[in-house]
């Protein structure tokens, strides 16, 4: 009786069976790369926990802007919602406008200059930025400024001053509601 020789076939038990190496061990790369699939479950949980990061810190009280740790904002009886406007921050070691400082603080006392050039600058070129991208609506001048409440007033009377001089005239101060 003659034996016949059969070629042995695939022979990795089951238990062990990996497609994707099934396939290279064969040399059957017709399908191309196994990255081409997407791992959807996962995606789907990555953007719903973006979702929610984004729904509980999002305020819809319009907190525009951010108060540095140190500020503790004056107490006000009345107040309304500030809108978007440059904010200038002025405090006792210095004044900042937007992110920029612009000023410092102690200031001289018999100084005859009470404005601040470098405010008055950044100021004046924001002016400028406003009135070219809307050159047919009227410059609204509007700015915010917060302000520790235990800074002189000195100060702020010269920020004041600064922003009227260049044509900054509607001024909003930040302040917090009482009890908060």
């Amino acid at each position: 009786m003659q034996k016949v020789i059969i070629k042995p076939g695939y022979h990795i038990k089951p238990k062990y069976d990996l497609h994707a190496l099934r396939e290279h061990v064969k040399g059957d790369h017709s399908k191309g790369a196994i990255a081409g699939e997407l791992p959807l479950t996962s995606m789907i949980d990555m953007f719903t926990i973006l979702v929610i990061f984004l729904l509980m810190n999002f305020s819809a009280t319009g907190e525009i802007f951010f108060i540095q740790k140190n500020l503790k904002l004056p107490e006000a009886s009345r107040s309304k919602p500030l809108e978007s406007a440059p904010l200038i921050t002025v405090t006792a070691q210095g004044i900042t406008f937007e992110t920029q400082k612009v000023g410092d603080n102690p200031i001289n006392l018999t100084e005859s200059d009470q404005n601040l050039p470098r405010l008055a600058g950044a100021l004046r070129q924001l002016k400028i930025m406003a009135e070219t991208l809307r050159p047919n609506e009227p410059f609204k001048g509007h700015v915010n400024i917060q302000a520790d409440e235990n800074t002189p007033l000195v100060y702020i009377k010269r920020v004041m001053q600064t922003c009227i001089v260049e044509g900054w005239n509607s001024i909003h101060f930040a302040v917090r509601e009482p009890g908060s």
